[in-house]
């Protein structure tokens, strides 16, 4: 078996086309998997010209929630917590099923 060299394998960390800035991002559901499109521009002047570029992205729920995941933990934040429904909303929903 040949072996490989020490550098096949590695990503490419230089990109390929200048930074952008996420202006806006949409989903849609498809069945076992989501479709993410973030929209991105590369300065405000662009932005003002509308050149807007997309990025469309498959992905699983578990990709989903792994990427939300590190978003928050990045960012140091955290999902807000869920309140109990009232005495009221638990009583009224138990009698109107």
């Amino acid at each position: 078996m040949a072996k490989q060299g020490a550098n096949s394998g590695k990503i490419n960390d230089t990109p390929s086309e200048p930074p952008g800035v996420v202006v806006g991002w949409t989903h849609h559901d498809h069945g076992a998997s989501i479709d993410l499109r973030i929209q991105t521009t590369v300065s405000q002047e662009a932005l003002d010209q509308k050149r807007i570029d997309s990025h469309h992205f498959l992905m699983t729920y578990n990709q989903a929630l792994l990427l939300a995941k590190f978003l928050l933990d990045t960012t140091g934040q955290s999902l807000p917590l869920r309140q109990r429904p009232s005495i009221w909303r638990r009583i009224y929903a138990r009698f109107n099923k």
